[in-house]
C-alpha cells in the first residue's frame, strides 16, 4: 500500500517499488458506494502524488469500468489533476465491468522520469516522449482517435487505419515497431472478428518486415480482448515504445515452455517481452489463458482449471527471466463469466499474486472456449533473479 504525500493513505492504491526509470501505479476500486466522481477524484489525487514522489511524469493510463461510468471519471479526474500539464494526455478508457456492482474496476498507470514533452497533433495529444537516462521512450494512448469519424467499410478496416495511424505517429519521432514493447488492444465485439483482426495485424507487421520471408521476429507482447470505448470506435490501441542510449539493447523477447508461440496459430505477438532500464528489469507479460503448447484451448468448460493453467503457464514466462508470480506489480484479470468470481478467488488464494495489484473485470476472451485471461507486468533489479 502507498502513503501518498498531502492526501494521508489510499488504501486502493499501490506502486512498484523496485525501479526508478518507470513507475507502475494501480488503483483498485472496491466498494462502488460513493459517486464514480468522488472516488476517480480520490484515485486521481493519490496517483498524482506518488508519480510526483518518485519524480515520474504519467505516460499512459488505462481506466476500466461500465462505460456509463466513463463521463464521471472524467469529471472527477479534471476536479483532481485537470489544471496540470503533466496530465494533459487523455485516459484511454476500457469497458471493463467491476464484477458484482457498478461503477469503476480500477486504473493503471506507467509513469517514467526523465525530460519529457507530449505528442500532438493540432489540438490533440495523442501521446508523451520521455528522454529518460537508459532509453528513449513514447507512449501512445488510444490512437484509434485519430480516424474516429472517418467512414469505415467495417472493424478490420478500423484496425487497419489505427495501426497505420500509429506507425505514422512513431515515425514521426523517429520510432518504428521494431522499438514498441508492448501494445494493447481492446476490440468492441471481439468473438465477431477476432480473425479478421489478427489478418490486418499480421498483414501490417509482415509490411513493417517484422513477421513472414525475411522478418525479424521483433514484435512485441500484447493485449488482445474485448472492450468497447465510449466513442464509439472498434478497435482501442495503446502502445509502448523504446529506445536504447548508448548503444544497449534494452529488449528480450521471452518464450514459454509451455505454451507454443502465438504465432503457430495464426496471431502477432510475443508471450512476454523484458525490457532491462537502470537499475530494473521489466517483463511486460501478454494476455495469456488457457492454451497448450500445441496453441488449443484446455480444461474446456471448467473455469477453476483455466484459471490455474493460466497462472501456471505466466509463472512459466517469469521464470525465463528470472522472476516469479510474487514480482508482479500490474496485472488485469479478464472473467468470461462474472458468476466465476468465487472460483477465481480460491485459485488467487493458491498462487503467488493473490496480493498483487490487480484490477478483475468482465470482458469476453478472443476463444468462445476461454472463461479467463490475465496479463501483468512484473519487476525484478537489474542482475535480480537467476536467468534461464
Amino acid at each position: 500500500m502507498l502513503s501518498a504525500s498531502g492526501c494521508g493513505v489510499d488504501s486502493n492504491l499501490t506502486t512498484s517499488r523496485i525501479g526508478m526509470d518507470l513507475a507502475l501505479l494501480t488503483w483498485v476500486g472496491t466498494s462502488g458506494l460513493g459517486s464514480v466522481e468522488d472516488e476517480a477524484e480520490e484515485a486521481y489525487v493519490s496517483i498524482d502524488a506518488a508519480l510526483r514522489a518518485r519524480g515520474c511524469v504519467p505516460v499512459q493510463e488505462r481506466a476500466f469500468g461500465d462505460l456509463q461510468a466513463a463521463p464521471a471519471l472524467a469529471r472527477g479526474r479534471a476536479r483532481a489533476v485537470g489544471g496540470s500539464a503533466d496530465w494533459a494526455v487523455p485516459t484511454t478508457y476500457v469497458e471493463g465491468s467491476p464484477v458484482g456492482r457498478a461503477g469503476l474496476s480500477g486504473i493503471h498507470v506507467l509513469g517514467a522520469r526523465g525530460r519529457s514533452r507530449l505528442l500532438t497533433e493540432g489540438d490533440r495529444v495523442y501521446g508523451r516522449v520521455v528522454e529518460g537516462e537508459a532509453a528513449r521512450l513514447v507512449g501512445l494512448a488510444d490512437v484509434g482517435r485519430r480516424t474516429s469519424g472517418r467512414l469505415a467499410a467495417g472493424p478490420a478496416e478500423d484496425a487497419a487505419s489505427t495501426l497505420d495511424a500509429a506507425e505514422e505517429l512513431l515515425a514521426r519521432e523517429g520510432f518504428s515497431f521494431r522499438d514498441v514493447a508492448r501494445t494493447w488492444f481492446y476490440l468492441r465485439d471481439i468473438l465477431d472478428w477476432y480473425g479478421p483482426f489478427n489478418a490486418v495485424r499480421n498483414a501490417a507487421f509482415r509490411r513493417m518486415g517484422l513477421i513472414g520471408s525475411g522478418g525479424d521476429g521483433n514484435i512485441p507482447a500484447s493485449t488482445g480482448i474485448e472492450g468497447r470505448n465510449p466513442r464509439g470506435g472498434w478497435c482501442t490501441l495503446d502502445l509502448l515504445a523504446l529506445q536504447p542510449k548508448g548503444g544497449g539493447a534494452p529488449m528480450e523477447r521471452l518464450r514459454n515452455r509451455k505454451q507454443n508461440e502465438a504465432m503457430e496459430y495464426g496471431s502477432a505477438f510475443a508471450r512476454a517481452m523484458e525490457v532491462a532500464l537502470g537499475d530494473a528489469r521489466y517483463v511486460f507479460v501478454s494476455g495469456t489463458a488457457s492454451i497448450d503448447d500445441h496453441g488449443a484451448t484446455v480444461h474446456v468448460g471448467d473455469f477453476e482449471m483455466q484459471a490455474a493453467y493460466t497462472l501456471e503457464a505466466v509463472q512459466a514466462l517469469l521464470e525465463s527471466a528470472g522472476a516469479r508470480l510474487r514480482d508482479v506489480v500490474q496485472a488485469t484479470a479478464f472473467l468470461k463469466n462474472p458468476c466465476d468470481t468465487r472460483a477465481f478467488e480460491r485459485v488467487l488464494g493458491r498462487s503467488g499474486v493473490a496480493d498483487a495489484p490487480l484490477v478483475t473485470t468482465v470482458a469476453d476472451v478472443c476463444r468462445e472456449d476461454l472463461l479467463f485471461e490475465i496479463d501483468a507486468v512484473a519487476v525484478v533489479p537489474s542482475g535480480g533473479g537467476t536467468r534461464r
